[in-house]
């Protein structure tokens, strides 16, 4: 787990999705990934809006991980997503979201999505980290500053 990266699983960077509610970002954020990944939208669609219902997946102070695990995969796929306005997600601190990172996980690995979670987590607690890909033009911006802060921890 050491030398784990999130960066490895990342398939997916969507910036400035225009949504005004949850449920209207989950179904975008799904349409991207199984565009992206030939997966089922209506699949993706269905498990992120259920482990919603099970309890928001917004960390706080702009940021939420919706997660899922799938039959359908064999490996992890990570997308990042930014809205062009901040989304109320639910979040226990009251902030409402505008980062998010996607993380669909094999069903039949559930110990890869908790690793998977937990570095996300770790990555991500970064304000200014936030702020910077909340500005990033383009995916590969976005990819550098992930990039850039997961080599910073692991000095």
């Amino acid at each position: 787990m050491k030398d784990y990266r999130i960066s490895n699983f990342i398939k997916t960077v969507e910036l400035n999705i225009d949504c005004s509610d949850k449920e209207e970002c989950l179904k975008k954020m799904a349409h991207v990934l199984s565009k992206e990944n030939g997966l089922n939208e209506d699949e993706i669609f269905a498990l992120l809006r259920a482990r919603e219902r099970f309890g928001s997946t917004a960390i706080g102070d702009y940021f939420a991980m919706p997660h899922a695990k799938m039959d359908s995969i064999d490996s992890l796929i990570g997308g990042i997503f930014t809205t062009k306005q901040p989304i109320d997600f639910g979040s226990l601190d009251g902030m409402p979201s505008q980062i998010f990172f996607v993380i669909l996980a094999p069903a039949i690995k559930p110990s890869i999505l908790l690793k998977a979670v937990a570095k996300a987590a770790k990555i991500f607690k970064d304000a200014k980290l936030k702020e910077r890909i909340i500005q990033a033009k383009d995916k590969e911006e976005v990819m550098d500053i992930i990039i850039e802060k997961e080599n910073q921890l692991k000095a």
